[in-house]
């Protein structure tokens, strides 16, 4: 299903890697930032819609996507005031997140990998972001799951997705890959 079999597909992809795939990584990481701490009050919590993550559509057309996301998110979370598992944790779940558009961007039937574009941000932080922060708030697991799976859905769907159509749409005048 997807173009390449090498298991080592992502680090292939940060060989070659130019000053183009660092500034946009680095972009990626002040919007992301910028975004959360903006508009903090709806970014950080159990009810959260979180508009940055609408940014999580991005590495399905930018190799260097998922390495901003991170970095952006790890900036966030300091701010946001959940703590070192919210900074260590929901780092790495956008990191993660962001590998696995990555891939949705290599499959071959691509109006299958564009719907799927933006599902592994809304599992992994429903799931993963749960499992830390319903034991923080006191709350049941599958509560905050549903709650945090709600917020992503809005944020990577309706939010991003036309985001991840309209860059599409562009790509003939814009350059997003090194």
């Amino acid at each position: 299903m997807l173009t390449s079999n090498d298991s080592s597909v992502i680090w292939n992809d940060m060989q070659g890697w130019g000053p183009r795939d660092i500034a946009y990584a680095g972009i990626i990481a002040a919007l992301y930032a910028a975004l959360a701490i903006i508009l903090a009050p709806i970014s950080f919590g159990v009810y959260q819609v979180r508009v940055a993550e609408s940014l999580t559509v991005l590495p399905f057309l930018i190799r260097s996507a998922p390495f901003g996301l991170f970095v952006g998110c790890l900036l966030a979370n300091i701010y946001g005031g959940y703590g070192v598992q919210d900074i260590v944790f929901g780092s790495l779940l956008t990191l993660a997140a962001g590998y696995l558009t990555l891939l949705c961007g290599r499959i071959k039937a691509v109006k299958l990998g564009l719907s799927l574009a933006p599902l592994p941000p809304v599992l992994l932080n429903a799931f993963g972001v749960a499992a830390y922060l319903s034991q923080m708030t006191g709350m049941t697991y599958f509560f905050v799951v549903q709650m945090i799976g709600l917020g992503e859905l809005v944020s990577c769907y309706v939010l991003g997705l036309p985001l991840l159509l309209y860059l599409r749409s562009r790509m003939g005048r814009i350059r997003l890959t090194g």
